[in-house]
């Protein structure tokens, strides 16, 4: 009996080529990192940035978004129907049926145990799928921890029940070297140090309230102490490494803004001059819009790339021309 020669079945040429897609999209400097047997995650893309004045040498951000890679052939395209609707934040879906958009988007069936897998990471830990049409070679993402509590969990609460979901993913999320393509993801791989901060900077909003006599606990303070305490809060939080990469999202610029001012105006002497403005200043402006980055990070920014009509409305630099490839379907309705 003749012995068969190896053989590669489809799937792993598919393999192939989605990580070898993949690996073109993103900038040469970044790592993609296998991430062995396969349990719902199978890639890590870590992301460098060349040292400053040299191109030739990348340092680590520290930064990392973990990848479910799907590759076919037969891809489903078509459109999804948002309707405009309330904030799945704060309460059950509430839809605007004569309000919508048509979102052009690639569909994908993905197993609830990876659904699940996800969903018990945490939303701190990105977890994207990008989808690989490994005829045209053209790569999308979505990000699930975002997905599933946006988008799965608001339309289909009994969703654990279900053997699979369809996943849509807008194509307008599209990965590609083109820096407005590289923004979301540059987004995605600072999200653990966000989550972080917004520990820090709502304990030091505390402290602040507490020194000025605001909290049901109060704690009298010597000025000078007070005033060097703001001064150890502004410093600890400038040294975050949330700043830069977030540019494109203007209340990180505002709130470095009020930072750096706060430690120029005590070290000029102004803030000992003027120590109950500057205490006011400090509560009820600048840590109360730092404490405050959470909750529009939770309302706007997890919902950022989403399927959504409030994801058409924020999440992109301008509205790109997206065409829908030949044979796609018509427009549907959120259910699936």
């Amino acid at each position: 009996m003749i012995q068969p020669r190896k053989r590669r079945s489809i799937n792993q040429v598919k393999e192939e080529i989605s990580v070898q897609v993949l690996r073109e999209r993103l900038p040469e400097q970044w790592v993609i990192h296998d991430y062995g047997a396969d349990y719902g995650i199978d890639c890590v893309i870590e992301l460098f940035d060349f040292v400053e004045g040299d191109a030739t040498v990348a340092e680590t951000l520290g930064e990392n978004i973990f990848v479910q890679l799907k590759g076919s052939s037969s891809i489903s395209y078509g459109t999804r129907r948002a309707y405009h609707r309330g904030n799945v934040a704060k309460g059950p879906l509430a839809e605007s049926r004569e309000q919508y958009d048509d979102i052009p988007v690639a569909k994908f069936q993905l197993e609830m145990s990876e659904i699940l897998t996800v969903q018990a990471m945490g939303v701190a830990v990105p977890v994207l799928l990008v989808l690989v049409d490994t005829i045209t070679r053209e790569a999308y993402f979505i990000c699930l921890n975002d997905y599933i509590d946006k988008v799965i969990i608001p339309e289909d609460p009994m969703y654990c029940e279900k053997g699979h979901k369809t996943i849509n993913i807008p194509l307008a999320n599209k990965i590609s070297l083109h820096e407005d393509h590289l923004v979301p993801l540059r987004a995605y791989g600072k999200r653990s140090k966000m989550y972080g901060a917004f520990g820090t900077f709502r304990y030091q909003h505390d402290e602040i309230r507490r020194a000025a006599g605001r909290m049901l606990v109060a704690e009298n303070m010597p000025r000078e102490n007070v005033i060097a305490m703001i001064k150890n809060f502004a410093s600890v939080s400038l040294r975050l490494d949330i700043w830069k990469g977030h540019e494109f999202w203007k209340p990180m610029a505002w709130s470095h803004a009020d930072l750096s001012d706060i430690l120029e105006n005590i070290q000029s002497g102004f803030a000992t001059e003027n120590f109950d403005g500057l205490l006011e200043y400090c509560d009820v402006h600048v840590w109360r819009r730092l404490a405050n980055l959470s909750n529009m990070y939770e309302e706007l920014v997890r919902e950022w790339f989403m399927p959504t009509s409030l994801a058409v409305l924020c999440s992109y630099p301008s509205p790109p021309p997206i065409e829908v490839p030949a044979g796609a379907g018509t427009a549907e309705s959120n259910a699936i």
